[in-house]
């Protein structure tokens, strides 16, 4: 397991612990905002896409990536925000004793699933749009990457027959290339 992993499993961790600290409602809303900002981002990404390659000049790889990122986070902040507004509702029944340790308990395993769901998505683009070799190369060394990827499995029904074709593609390519 190398420094990436490590970086990986941080950031899982980081997803855990905010699952603590919101609980399950608003962990919910934020698994829910990764479903909905997968299903928006699949759709929408290349429009944004082409917009930074005309107006900045970014290659066409790098622009699908950070493009499918933006659309993404706001589609995803857009419907965590409705749930913290229902969490704020529920929140004085989330605070007595027995309760307030199930939902904190609930939020933790919701924050896992979450950040393994948003890694694995941004792996899946990624291997779809391969970045630089570098970082490709990190990716396929990865010891957690795959099992990012298989809990993004879950996803793949709202995403697009196109991008899981490009996906593929991208795959062929890279197991075609010589091992170091």
């Amino acid at each position: 397991m190398g420094l990436f992993d490590i970086v990986l499993l941080i950031i899982i961790a980081g997803f855990a612990m905010f699952g603590i600290w919101f609980g399950f409602i608003h962990t919910l809303g934020s698994l829910l905002g990764t479903a909905v900002g997968a299903f928006v981002a699949t759709r929408y990404y290349m429009w944004l896409a082409t917009w930074i390659i005309n107006i900045i000049g970014w290659s066409e790889h790098t622009a699908t990536v950070i493009a499918f990122a933006v659309v993404f986070l706001v589609a995803n902040r857009i419907i965590g925000f409705l749930f913290w507004l229902v969490d704020r509702f529920f929140k004085p029944l989330t605070n007595l004793p027995f309760l307030a340790s199930i939902n904190r308990f609930l939020g933790l395993l919701l924050g896992v699933f979450e950040g393994m769901i948003t890694l694995g998505l941004v792996f899946f683009v990624i291997q779809a749009n391969p970045v630089n070799d570098k970082f490709m190369t990190w990716v396929d060394e990865s010891v957690v990457v795959p099992y990012t990827l298989g809990a993004a499995n879950v996803l793949m029904p709202l995403i697009p027959d196109a991008l899981k074709e490009a996906q593929a593609q991208a795959q062929k390519i890279i197991d075609s290339l010589p091992q170091q």
